[in-house]
């Protein structure tokens, strides 16, 4: 037997598998966020972006709003997080590095028209 057999490197798409299955568990922790201890819920949206970005995959839908993207601090309404509407956006601001996000296209006159 060569030694290539017993050291079997992992493919593209086992590493893409393993990525996007260790992204669904830590999208259940972010998700259950109230149940779970918030160093254990910082620590998973570290490791979330991190794997997000190594192996070029987007962050989860369902998570992308529930932290700062600055300083992926857990966004906990009334505690460490501002949410306005102004103009016909939701302004997020997060209170720890004061990072302003909006979110929405604004007020619709201000959007370009579908020309029919």
């Amino acid at each position: 037997m060569s030694s290539q057999n017993r050291r079997r490197r992992k493919g593209k798409v086992d590493r893409r598998q393993a990525a996007l299955s260790s992204q669904s568990h830590l999208v259940d922790i972010i998700k259950n966020a109230h149940e779970n201890d918030p160093t254990i819920v910082q620590s998973s949206i570290r490791h979330l972006v991190k794997i997000s970005r190594r192996h070029r995959l987007p962050v989860p839908k369902a998570v992308h709003h529930l932290y700062c993207r600055k300083c992926l601090t857990p966004f906990v309404h009334g505690e460490n997080v501002r949410t306005r509407i102004a103009a016909g956006q939701r302004v997020v601001t997060c209170l720890t590095c004061t990072n302003i996000r909006r979110y929405g296209g604004g007020p619709k006159f201000h959007r370009k028209q579908m020309h029919r």
